[in-house]
């Protein structure tokens, strides 16, 4: 596996009960960037300063009990791009949480094609997986989407191994074990 080179360092936020999914794929993503850092927990210590990062979450209707986001794109441009890793739920409860948090510029993924995360239902057709959502991010940010081939590979091997353990009935430990790291 091949460690990509990021321009743009990656802050991931994730929740603790994502350190226990077998399908996650922040821990993949962390393996294939050079540039990430993993935060786990659900209330999280704001940064010193948070100029120059943009909240990878889509643009929703306005909720009155969170700061509004600043505006878009921050003053000199995105230099961290934060990702929360957690089920839709809990990222809006870490949201809240988190008013730091809540208040990035918010970066949107625009014309994303299908998923490629065969292996885990969503209740949408542009849900997407945390290395999937982070690729796409860094490759709209960059203009480049060739650089992060390396992750769509990586992924679709997952995938591939993930289907495999599950027809063969071994998912659970054998695949946990496979993808830690």
């Amino acid at each position: 596996m091949r460690r990509v080179l990021n321009p743009v360092p990656v802050l991931l936020l994730q929740h603790p009960q994502e350190l226990r999914q077998v399908k996650n794929t922040a821990g993949l993503l962390h393996r294939c960037l050079a540039h990430v850092r993993v935060e786990v927990g659900e209330r999280l210590q704001a940064p010193a300063s948070t100029d120059g990062m943009a909240l990878l979450y889509p643009s929703t209707a306005a909720d009155p009990d969170l700061p509004s986001p600043r505006a878009w794109p921050p003053p000199g441009g995105v230099q961290t791009l934060v990702v929360i890793d957690a089920t839709w739920r809990k990222s809006r409860r870490m949201l809240h949480l988190n008013p730091w948090l809540a208040a990035l510029p918010r970066l949107s993924l625009v014309a994303t094609p299908p998923s490629r995360y065969a292996i885990r239902r969503v209740r949408g057709d542009d849900q997407r997986s945390t290395l999937e959502a982070c690729a796409l991010a860094l490759a709209q940010l960059e203009g480049d989407d060739s650089r992060y081939l390396p992750l769509w590979e990586a992924m679709d091997a997952f995938v591939t191994l993930q289907q495999r353990l599950l027809r063969e009935g071994r998912a659970g430990r054998d695949a946990g074990e496979s993808t830690s790291g």
